[in-house]
């Protein structure tokens, strides 16, 4: 059996952190054994089975006898991350760490320091490489003992980058857990759209990447019974407050920010019509998926791991980066839906789900020594 040491930022409900979860919970416990260190505790931290222990920094620790470690070993200028990640690898016999992400670069020169192997799970197209070092980037990438991309679009970055070795793992969904309590119907209704309403649904938070000053310049090129909601956490930034208070005074009632979902997200997303996606770079969205799961119809733009997926039949993806192409698109969507096939898109996202999946992963998960 081998043990394996996961490491991610929170197991909260963004797609790095859902495919990671769903990784957990349907990994073969006869043949892999996971624990789970975090840099903080994601609502999904207490979902997880009692055997797989989960380790949050000294600093973060509920224990106050942790805490108080730390500051032991910050007064006598130890690490208390390598401190700690020292203490469960070799307490618990780990064979190797699985970095979920790029961007917790630091745990790279401990692992070198431990002699301990590194699998590295990228999620991330080159807007992420802004936000590491450029050292940090380099060590990710020749330091990796084996690397895995969550789209070909990601794999052939890391390719560029000298690896042209990593490993294509497409993201993925459990079908078990995408379950609506109510009717579509019922839901469009007590958001405040009229039945006529043409709505379409945007998941993700409201952040540049996802682009959602794009509302901006895209309301007005729809005809006004075109309607949108937004599902997803509502960032403290000055572009969202651009965007939110634009779009509220020039075009009142045709978009709805509902914020972060849990119980009803899926009600939510079932209950529009067709799925947006603003994003000027995406790997390969999770929500893309869970849309096409409910058997939605896709737009976009051409901004990452989405061409990998939409086909004729399923969607249109934009190739440039005007909203009024993008409108275009989404007019053709809605004035001709005998064109997207509901079974054909339901049926595309099948084949990504968790227990084919999950088999990819463990195959190599065995192939790291």
């Amino acid at each position: 059996m081998k043990k394996i040491l996961f490491i991610s930022h929170n197991l909260g409900r963004t797609g790095s952190e859902m495919l990671l979860w769903y990784s957990l919970m349907n990994l073969n416990r006869e043949k892999f054994l996971p624990l789970l260190f975090t840099k903080g505790k994601g609502v999904l931290i207490d979902t997880l089975p009692s055997e797989i222990q989960h380790f949050l920094p000294y600093r973060e620790n509920p224990k106050r006898s942790l805490r108080l470690l730390r500051s032991v070993l910050k007064k006598v200028k130890i690490d208390s991350l390598e401190y700690q990640l020292n203490y469960i690898t070799k307490k618990n016999n780990v064979d190797f760490w699985y970095v979920n992400t790029i961007v917790i670069p630091e745990v790279y020169p401990i692992a070198k320091k431990l002699g301990i192997k590194v699998i590295t799970h990228a999620h991330e197209l080159p807007f992420a490489y802004d936000f590491i070092g450029y050292k940090d980037l380099e060590s990710i990438v020749t330091s990796s003992a084996s690397l895995i991309g969550c789209s070909e679009a990601v794999c052939n970055r890391i390719s560029d980058m000298g690896r042209p070795d990593v490993k294509l793992l497409y993201g993925f969904i459990d079908l078990s857990k995408i379950v609506c309590t109510k009717t579509a119907a019922e839901v469009k209704a007590n958001t405040g759209f009229d039945r006529e309403d043409f709505v379409w649904a945007i998941s993700g938070k409201t952040t540049l990447i996802k682009g959602v000053d794009f509302l901006v310049s895209l309301i007005p090129e729809l005809p006004g019974n075109i309607k949108i909601i937004w599902i997803g956490g509502e960032e403290d930034t000055g572009i969202y407050y651009y965007a939110k208070k634009a779009v509220e005074n020039k075009f009142p009632g045709r978009v709805r920010f509902l914020g972060a979902q849990s119980e009803e997200y899926y009600n939510y997303l079932n209950s529009a019509d067709a799925f947006l996606l603003l994003s000027r770079e995406d790997s390969f969205p999770l929500v893309m998926l869970e849309a096409a799961a409910l058997g939605k119809p896709i737009v976009g733009f051409n901004s990452g791991g989405i061409k990998e997926f939409v086909k004729t039949d399923t969607g249109i993806v934009v190739d440039t980066w005007r909203t009024k192409d993008l409108a275009d698109a989404m007019m053709e969507v809605k004035n001709h839906p005998e064109k997207f096939n509901v079974d054909e898109i339901k049926h595309q996202a099948s084949r990504y789900e968790v227990k084919k999946q999950v088999s990819i992963l463990e195959d190599i998960l065995d192939s790291v020594d």
